[in-house]
């Protein structure tokens, strides 16, 4: 390992990214992806632009660790929800972790919203991790019958998602936006869609 990717990942470096990836969270926020420059961070930051650079090489860099801190915070609270001791309880878990994280960092969010609607998708991106997670869940249970089969996995896991993102997309621009409110009753139609026993 170089010294400065030693510099870069010990405690200091690791701080020192963290700064900055704030400082661009709220440059975002407040003035939208085309006025965050590596220069307005280095500003809020109170550092130079070279600072930024040597741990963000370009802008496009930075922003991207915005969004990727997004998901990977996420999904330590994901985690930390904990499996469950069945697959709804595992969906209900998933989704109510996932709309409680959004109510609580609605700041990011709007970053990382910001952030996706300026960046053209790259081709050929594949099959989406979350989606791909949530319909492998669904197939489990539907397998195991302790879900109905009734509706199709694939379709349902989309479903749940996008709902999910719907939900993120409304908290980030409406401050009576409520989130788990949401969770609350996403959890409610998936269990009715989901269940085995006749209405």
């Amino acid at each position: 390992m170089r010294t400065t990717d030693v510099t870069k990942t010990s405690a200091g470096g690791t701080a020192r990214r963290a700064q900055l990836v704030g400082c661009a969270i709220d440059a975002l926020v407040e003035l939208g992806y085309a006025r965050t420059s590596v220069a307005e961070v280095a500003r809020r930051a109170g550092v130079s632009k070279g600072v930024v650079t040597y741990h963000f090489p370009s802008k496009e860099d930075l922003l991207g660790e915005v969004v990727v801190s997004l998901y990977r915070d996420a999904g330590e609270q994901i985690a930390r929800a904990g499996a469950g001791d069945s697959v709804m309880s595992e969906l209900e878990a998933y989704i109510t972790s996932n709309l409680a994280f959004v109510a609580e960092n609605p700041r990011h969010v709007r970053a990382v919203m910001e952030v996706a609607s300026n960046v053209r998708p790259g081709d050929g991106r594949g099959e989406d991790p979350l989606v791909t997670h949530l319909q492998e869940l669904i197939e489990r249970g539907q397998a195991s019958g302790e879900l109905a089969g009734v509706v199709d996995a694939g379709v349902l896991a989309v479903t749940i998602r996008a709902s999910i993102d719907a939900a993120a997309a409304r908290a980030a621009v409406d401050p009576a936006a409520d989130p788990r409110a949401h969770a609350r009753h996403l959890a409610t139609l998936v269990r009715l869609a989901l269940r085995t026993e006749e209405p």
